[in-house]
């Protein structure tokens, strides 16, 4: 077996992999392949053979156990050499996980020693076989004629970190390592193992889901009687809300559901918690009121037997939901893909997007969204974007829809004169298009977009809400106000009831309160040292309370930047994106 070269720990977790495969003799005109060493490393700075020693993953560590493979062909090199891990269907099923359940809760991420920065992170998905058994594929890797850095052979060395999510039991998987080349028939294997060591908890994670988005139509409305009785919803009370067979929305089939929801008529400062029907109502909040106040936001919430259910504090007050759109298992719709940094496609105080006036009384405002922003110019089925009201004349309400499509009665941004609110929003799009309409009065609109709906993408894992930061109490690892800078926030941990490795994109609803300023938070995916966009995706004034559901880049963390003043900021965990 080779030396290890510079090896490298991370975490404290716990991975094995083991030594060099027996090579099969290769006919003479075909590249050789081989495998030198295949290592893990324990806490102690030991390293072991997985092939002789089990894997040991330690269920809830976000910390992943290393393992160190190198491979690579001889002088002749070698095209597309790629690396496998299976984990068998016998395995699988006597662990008593169905295949999909083992995918998501085995977070994998690799990379080459020669690869790119932003390649060296990157998480892989496993991918569920007709059999039962999961693969895990590395990309393929080039060795040029010759061998590379010096050395006679064309080398690889790729590192594995695996991270368990909290488990009641403990697993025992088996599986191997396959080694395979363009050129050549020789495909080396290797037995490997792997335990996964319970610690008696459990991550709720819902089936990886893509989005149909509906045109908006309206579930709930306690003032007329509309999904619920007739009358307003009562201090430390819960309403039931039926969303399945309802506003486009099917009977079956439905992982989580995308809605609007307005409170008005509030009579005591309070909060609305949407959540999954039936579960225990968690800590996180949705709205944020005070006594007269109407106040929207967007909400995330996965979907059991067909129901949501929403909690109101304190006070009585009057509830509103509009669906846009719902997300099904499998890919019957489309996937998400986050921008890396959010983009404006509208303001019409600068001439943004539309003509450089306010929108008019019972006005529709027509917005190009594709090929603008980083949105691609074709095959876009819906966008995220963050909209904003501001200077308006009068109490009024904005109205977002598909382009060309009957404007609906449900509404998206409900304000006073004077008043600057934003709220995120998912339109479908129409010929590249979406369609803004205001009731009354006159205001400016400005519209940012996160991210958008194609074919392609990532696909969305509901988990429920999960506070994930919190500046008040240091939950989230960062305590103390937000003043007038920017804060970075890992959101992939298990905690969160998010894997550590390969998420693309979070659902958050984030809050700010005991703010001492008017001011803006952006919130946006990191980028190493890179500059605050100009965006934002909360508005507020001092002393106020108020939330917005947002839905950033995550591959990096998430980082919330403050415009003026000091805040505390909360975030909640809807769910995640993920490849796959």
């Amino acid at each position: 077996m080779k030396s290890l070269r510079s090896a490298v720990v991370v975490g404290t977790g716990v991975l094995v992999v083991a030594g060099a495969l027996p090579l099969q003799s290769a006919a003479a005109d075909q590249p050789h392949i081989y495998l030198s060493y295949a290592q893990c490393d324990q806490p102690i700075n030991t390293w072991f053979d997985w092939q002789k020693q089990p894997l040991q993953v330690k269920a809830g560590e976000d910390a992943g156990a290393l393992c160190r493979v190198e491979f690579g062909a001889d002088q002749r090199g070698a095209k597309n050499v790629k690396l496998a891990l299976t984990l068998s269907a016998q395995s699988v099923a006597d662990s008593g996980y169905s295949a999909q359940q083992l995918a998501q809760r085995l977070s994998v991420r690799s990379f080459y020693s020669t690869a790119a920065a932003t390649d060296r992170r990157a998480g892989r998905a496993w991918v569920v076989n007709d059999d039962g058994s999961l693969t895990l594929d590395l990309p393929a890797h080039d060795f040029p004629a010759g061998g590379t850095s010096g050395s006679p052979d064309g080398l690889g060395v790729v590192d594995l970190e695996i991270s368990g999510a909290p488990s009641a039991k403990s697993v025992l998987l088996q599986g191997r390592l396959d080694l395979t080349a363009d050129g050549t028939t020789e495909k080396l294997t290797k037995p490997i193992s792997i335990n996964y060591v319970g610690n008696g908890g459990s991550v709720d994670l819902g089936a990886p889901s893509t989005l149909v988005p509906v045109s908006p139509a309206r579930l709930l409305d306690t003032r007329a009687g509309i999904g619920a009785a007739k009358g307003k919803l009562g201090p430390d009370g819960t309403l039931t809300l039926t969303v399945a067979g309802r506003g486009g929305v099917p009977l079956t089939g439905v992982s989580a559901v995308v809605l609007n929801v307005t409170a008005t008529n509030p009579t005591d400062a309070s909060h609305v918690t949407a959540y999954p029907h039936g579960r225990n109502r968690p800590t996180a909040s949705n709205l944020n009121f005070t006594p007269g106040e109407t106040v929207p936001n967007q909400v995330t919430v996965p979907v059991v037997d067909g129901r949501i259910d929403l909690y109101n504090q304190l006070g009585t007050v009057d509830l509103i939901a509009d669906v846009s759109g719902y997300y099904t298992p499998g890919d019957a719709g489309s996937r998400y893909t986050a921008l890396a940094t959010p983009a404006r496609l509208l303001d019409t105080r600068a001439g943004t997007g539309a003509a450089k006036a306010k929108l008019g009384a019972d006005s529709t405002l027509t917005l190009a969204v594709a090929g603008r922003g980083g949105v691609p110019a074709e095959g876009v089925t819906a966008v995220i974007l963050n909209v904003t009201a501001t200077n308006p004349t009068d109490e009024s309400h904005v109205t977002a829809y598909p382009h060309g499509t009957g404007r609906p009665t449900a509404s998206n941004l409900n304000f006073t004169p004077r008043e600057t609110i934003s709220n995120q929003v998912v339109v479908p799009v129409v010929d590249g298009r979406i369609d803004l309409y205001n009731h009354t009065g006159t205001v400016d609109l400005v519209a940012d977009v996160s991210g958008y709906f194609s074919a392609s993408g990532a696909v969305f894992v509901p988990t429920g809400p999960a506070r994930a930061l919190d500046t008040r109490d240091g939950t989230g690892g960062i305590q103390g106000k937000v003043g007038p800078r920017a804060i970075a926030l890992t959101v992939g941990r298990w905690e969160n009831g998010v894997p550590p490795y390969g998420i693309t994109g979070v659902a958050l609803n984030v809050t700010v309160t005991n703010t001492t300023d008017s001011s803006f938070l952006a919130v946006y995916g990191a980028t190493p040292g890179g500059p605050i966009p100009d965006t934002s995706s909360l508005n507020f004034s001092a002393g106020q309370t108020i939330a917005n559901a947002v839905t950033p880049n995550a591959a990096d963390g998430v980082v919330f930047a403050n415009h003026v003043g000091s805040t505390d900021v909360i975030a909640d965990v809807s769910g995640y994106f993920t490849t796959g």
